[in-house]
Formats: C-alpha cells, structure tokens, sequence
C-alpha cells in the first residue's frame, strides 16, 4: 500500500482509532489484525502516534513487544521500553509479579528501581569527591487520569516497601509533620497519590517546596531553626519521593516555586499516554511471590555499614569520554536543570540495578552505565511535549487542553461538541481564537463540510 499524502493523515489517522476503539471482540481475528497492520504501516513511521499502536495492542490483545516488531521501522517512533527491563534479580522479579496488571511496564520498572533504592537508603554510595550519590529517587509518574492506573501501580511497591520495615510519610502532611518523622527515620519514602494534594496551595503547605529540594540530595547534617520551634536536627538523610499527577494537575493546582529553584530537575518524569494491557479480570497477585519479594528487601535493608561503588577500568573511561561530551548537546531550556543532574540519574539507576542483581562486587561496568543511559533518553523522549504542556502560556493552556480533548476522543470532534466541551473556560469568541490558531500552527485541520476538527500528526505530538 503507498503511502498517503500528509495532508489527509490526520482523518487517516482519527479513523483508524475509531474502528479499533470500537472494535467487537468478535471481530479481533488475525486477518483484521493484518489489515489494520497494513494501514498503519502506510503511515510514515515517525508520523504514527504512540496512542495508536498502544490502542492497536488493546484491540487485539496483542503484546506491545508484537506490535512493535511488526511496525518498527529505523528511526521512526518512540522505542518499546521492554526491551531495556532486566532480565535477572529484584526487580525482573518484580516485573514477573505484575507481569498480569494493567499499569504499563515502565511504571512498574520504576517503582520496582525507587523501591530499592529507599531500601538500600545510604548502605551503598558513589563518591563524587564533594558529595555522594545515594540511590534514593525522586520519581515523578504523569498520566492522564485512570488511563494508565498509577496509583494501583505505585501502591504495589510502597506496600512491599512499608512490608519490609520502610518509612512512609503520605499525602496531607506538612513540612513540620514530616520533619518530625525524618528525626526517628531520615531514609524515608514520600508517596503522594495526588500531588496536587501533597504539594496544594494551601497556607499549611508553604516551606515544602524548599524543604524538599533541600532534603533531596541526603545531607548527612541538616538543621533547622525557627521562631515557633526549637532547632532539629536530622543525620544520615536518605530521602525518597514517588508521586502521582496528570499534566493538568501539575499544571494548574501546585505553587509555581515547584517550577524553579532546582526541585524539578531532581525528578525523573516517567510520562504515558496509555497502557497497552488490558485485563478485565486480573489473576490474584501470586502471595508467595510476594512474600519472597519482601524477604529480598529486608535482606537489602540489613546491609551492615555504608558501602562505595565503583566503576572498573572501562567503565571510567566510557563515563569520562561521555561527561566530557555531552554539554555538546542541544539542550532544551525547559528541562536543562535535569539534564545537568544527568550524570547523578544514571550512576543512581546503574547502582539500584546492580543491587537489585545481587552481584557479588560493588564495581559497575560499561555494561551497566549504558543500561542506564538508555533508560534515561528512553524517559527523555517523552519531556518535550510533557514539558511544552507546563510551559504554556494562559492562551496555550486553552489550546493544549483542546488538543488533549481531540486525543482523547480519538483525534476528531464535531464543532458543537468540541465547543460544549470547553464552554466552562471559554466564551465562542475564544474558542474561535484558540481553534485558529491551532489550525495555523498545522496541529490541527477543519473539514467546513462535516464540520469537524481533526489532529495533524505534529497535533498527536508524534
């Protein structure tokens, strides 16, 4: 099949996600799987949205591994992160377990990796001269509400984590609240469900922001004095944080000093769109794996001591020529502050991954720099459109969400409905501005006949 014209690939596109969002099960055979395969394929690979593949998987209950296999094309599209799981120790064993729930991999992934590494808490290190990197995490899961199932994803690890003796602080805390429980355990996890919650408006909140930044990098001292309390201290931090939030929230519900001062770019941003599994009926979660889960990390907490890790011969040089290097790079200034805090993500998920292996040295290699790396630019290919969404202007915000209401809905809307659907922010005169200037940024086309907007490609963020 040749390939269609760009310009009539955002109704090729909307149709496709409407046959297979509608699809009878009856009708999911592996004759229509192939035809709808070679529709896909007619769409220029770097064109295809990434909800259209996850969307294909769900219809036929196809594996993502699959789909990607048989439209994966050099170059195009975004890379199917199970191929970066590990393959042995805590946490492949982790992702066994929850091989059979509805979360996508890479959330397990990471709330297996953050599980760890609040369980290690300060027992191993990479010196870094001035300071040391600890594998306590800071991870941020964005998802659009309900689609991909963060919450019931991250409750997972954190019960196996509080299971194994761990320190939770959760949601509706404050920062005295939560000072106070760093005095008796200072290798804490923070787990906020909401994070518009944990981290709202409200005068009681005020202070948690820098805190927070603060306490993130594991000072071995820190003291605080102020007038309505006496001094604390608290040693040996080793602070973890797991939170939970859609783009909007983020957006709109939380102090804009969470946008500034560094406390972001201690985040690793885990974004989805959609997850590809699909269980109606999920089997019960397997007790004696879980128990065997938990006996794991107990094991980890006991470590006796604080112990270095380091990197071998050829593992020092791989780093070196990279660090060297990499300021290279174009760097978007939205997400800079991360990139320059880079280095310390991937020594961090390298030294969680070692662990989670149970090697017998505490010595990485270039084999496990590297699993690392591809991990994080793996991540990284989702920032910029999670953080164009956070950037935008008052005029972008209304934009972005009529945008995030076409995917949503498949990529097409008729005008009365579309319109219905943001009458509570915008009158019709705004609405008018905002669709034009969709339309003339070529993210989204106007069929006058039918009346109907329909995504561009560049409007699927593709």
């Amino acid at each position: 099949m040749a390939p269609i014209p760009k310009a009539g690939l955002g109704k090729r596109i909307a149709g496709l996600m409407k046959t297979l969002s509608e699809l009878p099960p009856g009708e999911a055979t592996d004759g229509r799987f192939e035809e709808v395969v070679a529709q896909i394929t007619s769409i220029p690979a770097a064109l295809r949205p990434p909800t259209l593949l996850t969307t294909l998987a769900a219809a036929f209950h196809k594996d993502m591994e699959v789909v990607n296999t048989l439209l994966r094309v050099k170059g195009g599209g975004r890379r199917d992160f199970d191929v970066l799981l590990p393959k042995s120790g805590w946490i492949a064993d982790y992702l066994a377990w929850t091989l059979q729930t509805e979360p996508p991999s890479v959330f397990h992934f990471f709330i297996a990796a953050l599980t760890v590494g609040a369980t290690l808490g300060r027992k191993v290190f990479f010196d870094k001269g001035s300071y040391k990197v600890f594998p306590n995490m800071f991870v941020m899961l964005l998802a659009p509400s309900g689609r991909c199932r963060k919450t019931s994803a991250a409750n997972l690890g954190t019960g196996l984590y509080v299971k194994a003796g761990g320190t939770l602080v959760a949601d509706k805390t404050t920062p005295e609240a939560m000072i106070d429980t760093l005095v008796v355990s200072p290798a804490a996890l923070i787990y906020a469900q909401e994070l518009a919650v944990f981290l709202g408006k409200q005068k009681y909140q005020e202070g948690m922001v820098p805190l927070l930044t603060s306490l993130s990098d594991s000072p071995d001292l820190w003291i605080s004095k102020t007038v309505s309390r006496a001094e604390v201290t608290i040693q040996n931090i080793a602070l973890s944080a797991l939170m939970c939030s859609t783009v909007d929230w983020l957006q709109s519900s939380v102090p804009a000093d969470v946008f500034g001062g560094g406390f972001m770019s201690r985040f690793l941003f885990v974004v989805q769109e959609d997850t590809p599994r699909c269980f109606p009926l999920p089997p019960p979660l397997d007790v004696e794996v879980r128990k065997a889960l938990v006996a794991k990390l107990v094991k980890f907490r006991n470590l006796k001591g604080q112990t270095a890790v380091t990197l071998d011969a050829e593992a020092y040089a791989w780093h070196d020529r990279w660090y060297r290097t990499r300021r290279d790079e174009s760097v978007d200034k939205q997400f800079a502050g991360y990139i320059e805090r880079k280095p310390d993500h991937m020594l961090r998920l390298a030294m969680i991954m070692k662990m989670a292996r149970a090697d017998a040295d505490f010595i990485l290699r270039v084999d496990d720099l590297l699993h690392a790396y591809n991990i994080l630019n793996w991540l990284e290919d989702w920032f910029p459109a999670a953080f164009d969404q956070l950037a935008t202007s008052a005029v972008g915000e209304d934009q972005g969400r009529i945008l995030r209401i076409l995917r949503k809905s498949g990529g097409s809307m008729e005008h009365s409905l579309l319109l219905r659907r943001n009458s509570s922010r915008l009158n019709a005169e705004q609405f008018k501005r905002a669709t034009t200037t969709l339309r003339e940024a070529g993210l989204m086309e106007w069929d006058g006949q039918a009346r109907t907007y329909t995504l561009t490609p560049e409007g699927w963020g593709v």
